[in-house]
């Protein structure tokens, strides 16, 4: 990269940082993706149902880039809190009327097989109020078929925010 290519890069991530939403324009996605490791929050969303197992609410997708059930989540704002970011990802990702609140911070994971990039998956642990379970979100109580095709990572969160959850007290 020659110095003048270098200065003008600089400025482009100066300005994108001084961007209060945090946005990435859909032309500079894909290079940011590859460039940087990206943070996303995973809401490992649980509830316990009376005499039964604990819950783990996932959305199915299906669009160009995965297909089958996860974890609700997405990009993790420059700007943002955590409690910023679950709020916002509640809105988009579910329902306007539902409701989440921090249960734990759950875990870290770098995905070094993601096919755009090395984003970091932080899983937080939630409970939800007003969540009405759809076609396309349902509440399951262990890994469902039908999973993305992902290299097992959304299954590892599931796995993983389930047996910490039968840990907590709440």
């Amino acid at each position: 990269m020659t110095p003048e290519r270098a200065k003008l890069l600089g400025e482009l991530l100066t300005e994108l940082s001084q961007d209060a939403r945090g946005f990435i324009p859909d032309e500079a996605w894909l290079p940011a993706q590859r460039a940087f490791a990206l943070p996303y929050v995973e809401m490992a969303i649980v509830r316990r149902r009376p005499r039964s197992k604990i819950e783990i609410l996932l959305t199915n997708r299906n669009d160009e880039n995965w297909n089958g059930w996860h974890i609700p989540g997405g990009l993790w704002r420059t700007r943002q809190t955590l409690d910023e970011c679950v709020a916002s990802l509640v809105q988009t990702e579910l329902n306007k009327d539902a409701r989440v609140s921090l249960l734990a911070q759950g875990m870290w994971e770098k995905w070094h097989d993601h096919p755009y990039g090395m984003p970091i998956s932080h899983v937080v642990l939630c409970l939800a109020q007003n969540v009405a379970e759809t076609e396309s979100m349902r509440w399951f109580d262990d890994v469902p078929d039908g999973m993305i095709e992902d290299n097992g990572h959304h299954v590892r969160f599931i796995r993983s925010a389930l047996r910490e959850a039968e840990t907590l007290v709440w």
